[in-house]
């Protein structure tokens, strides 16, 4: 399956916080035989958010959203989601009464209870905000291990498919492997290469559904270095 994932926050636009979110989303979604498409991040602003997730959910087959579904003034994605929709905001009952078992603040219940109307409702075990599901888009809590919580359950739900890594750690610089990498991806359309250049050596990673040919692809890339030397 084909995934967008989108994160909502001013704090991530600023650079006040570093997106772990969405790589450890895409990390996962890969390593389950899943496509990650696209990942966008966006303000926490209504009218960008409806915009956002109304195109995701047409470019790919599942739309997941990270942020903004708590009680303060500029948690305001539950709404983004439902304009999207065209859909009435609404407050789900069952989250209504047991967040009220926790606070007497009605404001902040009411905002956190209140969910696109006909949304299914994720439970979150280790804060106060749920995550939903509308459509073909989930939307979770922005905090690391709320989101990952909920994350786990949505990702249950989806089929895995085959997937195989290695990868290969080259001394030296990117450079000195650049034509022997370029015949090996050319040769090997089928396997997903990238290159990543580290202190002193390069890591290159082979990924793929089929392990055979993952497998095949390393072992040419391994014969052309030794070849080299």
């Amino acid at each position: 399956m084909e995934f967008i994932i989108i994160s909502v926050g001013n704090e991530i636009l600023s650079g006040d916080i570093t997106n772990t979110n969405a790589a450890y989303m895409a990390k996962k979604l890969t390593q389950t035989g899943h496509r990650v498409k696209k990942i966008v991040t966006i303000p926490d602003d209504v009218d960008v958010i409806a915009e956002e997730v109304r195109k995701a959910s047409k470019e790919a087959d599942f739309v997941l959203v990270t942020g903004g579904l708590g009680a303060t003034h500029d948690d305001v994605t539950a709404e983004g989601i439902a304009k999207a929709f065209n859909r009435k905001l609404v407050v789900n009952k069952e989250v209504y009464d047991w967040l009220s078992k926790l606070s007497s603040n009605e404001e902040a219940v009411r905002k956190i209870s209140s969910v696109p109307e006909g949304s299914e409702i994720v439970w979150n075990d280790v804060g106060a905000a749920p995550a939903f599901i509308v459509e073909n888009v989930a939307v979770m809590p922005g905090v690391p291990a709320e989101m990952e919580n909920t994350f786990e359950k949505i990702l249950s739900r989806f089929e895995k498919g085959r997937y195989h890594e290695e990868v290969v750690k080259v001394n030296g610089f990117e450079v000195k492997i650049v034509d022997k990498l370029n015949k090996v991806v050319k040769e090997n359309p089928d396997v997903n290469i990238g290159s990543y250049p580290k202190s002193g050596y390069v890591m290159v990673k082979f990924s793929g559904r089929d392990e055979e040919k993952v497998k095949k692809a390393v072992k040419q890339f391994e014969e052309l270095l030794n070849d080299s030397r």
